[in-house]
């Protein structure tokens, strides 16, 4: 037994020897000691970000992001592998959006009706049209392109961010909550509408280059929001749920959703 565990411990010393400097082998790829601390330090500065944000009543996001600036590569740059951390930010990003999409209440959205509509498009047409204004102001007319892309930076409103927010002051399945949350996923909508006509603007500026991103955003929104409310639980009570039995629906349903978002995100 003790020849085996000191053949297995020479094996793993001479992979390590053997790999690159970049930590690659034929085997796989190892990290250093010093990065895996490096992340566990980071990870700990942002529970402690959280609580101290808690402790002054604000959300424990807005200390875990504060944290995250001042140790990210802008400032201290101590966060070792800093494309991992992306990946990993990237990944929770979509499951937040997947979440917020869950909490909303179609009740509860169908009493707002145009009340958020209307509070999506104040929120994004309002700070979009100022931002450009004062990029126009300081900057002149030279380059509309840089001005419109300065004003697109303040119409985004990030779902997760709202839904991590609302859910800590208890205000998520209030009327008010689904209203921000609805115009939330609005206002992303328009973003992503501005951000596809100024990358239109920088190539062929002629009608369809213009026309198509506005019109399959619509499309997308309207169309998608018809079927995923109407068409498709019924597909799923009539198919799914006499299939299925009764202790795993929600988890054959939460299968059904993630297959939906893979399907949907390469589009």
């Amino acid at each position: 037994m003790t020849s085996h565990l000191y053949q297995a411990a020479a094996s793993t010393m001479r992979w390590m020897a053997e790999s690159g400097d970049d930590g690659h082998s034929e085997f796989g790829v190892h990290i250093e000691y010093e990065d895996l601390y490096d992340a566990i330090i980071f990870f700990c500065c942002i529970y402690v970000g959280g609580q101290i944000a808690n402790f002054c009543r604000m959300p424990s996001l807005v200390g875990e992001i504060i944290v995250g600036i001042l140790l990210g590569p802008p400032l201290a740059d101590y966060v070792p592998n800093p494309e991992a951390f992306v990946l990993l930010g990237e990944v929770g990003l979509v499951l937040l959006v997947i979440e917020a999409g869950i909490d909303v209440d179609v009740s509860t959205l169908k009493l707002i009706g145009s009340r958020g509509l209307a509070i999506a498009l104040v929120g994004s047409v309002l700070p979009i049209g100022l931002g450009i204004v004062l990029a126009i102001a300081i900057n002149g007319t030279d380059n509309i392109t840089e001005s419109i892309a300065a004003g697109a930076t303040f119409g985004p409103t990030s779902v997760g961010v709202a839904l991590s927010i609302l859910r800590s002051g208890g205000v998520l399945n209030t009327p008010v909550g689904q209203l921000i949350i609805s115009a939330a996923v609005i206002d992303d909508m328009i973003a992503l509408i501005v951000l596809s006509q100024l990358e239109s603007l920088t190539g062929t500026i002629d009608a369809a280059s213009i026309l198509i991103p506005i019109v399959s955003a619509v499309c997308f929104l309207v169309i998608g929001g018809y079927v995923a409310l109407f068409v498709v639980p019924g597909l799923i009570h009539k198919y799914m749920h006499p299939r299925v039995p009764a202790e795993h629906i929600g988890k054959a349903e939460l299968a059904l959703m993630f297959c939906f978002v893979l399907v949907m995100m390469p589009a």
